[in-house]
């Protein structure tokens, strides 16, 4: 008995550092393994280009431009915006230039169908007092011609303006158009609008695409397993 005990005493040790071994070496085996696989992932993304467009190259320009004139009746303008399926347009003064003997065209402000919408409600209550927001309420509410109504210094962009400065803009004051003004006159040449900005994404998306047989060679060479 004392000496199977003392076989137990000698051996105990030995089964418990081959066992400590044998985890030790099934660790090694899993991380290698995980290793394994985290060398089969890759990263796939579409390549991002930027655009050098400028507000010139997608505006829309005469002589297909919409304009108001700040004289034209409030009824009227709705019914001739209608008519050319746009929501706004830019109100202009054709002003003849003496040294160029050309006329041209300035910017007084922006009429769109916000600024139609109070006019539907039955009435508004404002303050008396200088409140600005209640003011320019009252204004539209009662107004006769576009003038009235219209936006008056109208956010703007110029034609040298790149398409991202333009889209930016657009979110910032949530408008889904701006007038394009010249560079160096500041007189009206064209709209540039929300579609001409999304068009502009999409060129830019399309050209960043790799080719259809680049992309399926790239496929081909990736690691078996992850093209699947």
């Amino acid at each position: 008995m004392m000496m199977m005990t003392e076989m137990i005493s000698k051996t105990l040790p030995l089964l418990l550092l081959l066992q400590f071994t044998l985890q030790c070496l099934s660790f090694s085996v899993d991380l290698t393994s995980s290793n394994a696989h985290q060398q089969q992932r890759v990263f796939i993304s579409t390549p991002s280009k930027s655009t050098n467009r400028i507000v010139s190259d997608l505006m829309t320009s005469q002589p297909h431009l919409f304009t108001l004139s700040p004289h034209t009746a409030v009824d009227e303008a709705i019914a001739t915006l209608l008519q050319a399926g746009v929501s706004g347009a830019p109100v202009i003064e054709r002003l003849k230039n003496a040294e160029t003997d050309k006329v041209d065209c300035r910017l007084v402000g922006f009429v769109s169908s916000f600024d139609f919408l109070p006019r539907e409600e039955t009435g508004s209550l404002v303050s008396l007092g200088d409140e600005l927001e209640d003011s320019e309420t009252a204004r539209r509410i009662l107004g006769r011609t576009v003038q009235d109504v219209m936006t008056r210094d109208p956010v703007t962009v110029t034609t040298n303006d790149l398409m991202k400065t333009a889209a930016e803009s657009m979110a910032r004051h949530r408008l889904h158009a701006l007038p394009v003004v010249d560079a160096r006159h500041g007189n009206l040449v064209g709209i540039v609008t929300a579609k001409d900005v999304m068009r502009d994404v999409l060129k830019t998306a399309n050209k960043a695409l790799p080719a259809e047989d680049t992309f399926s060679q790239s496929i081909a060479d990736l690691p078996e397993g992850l093209a699947a």
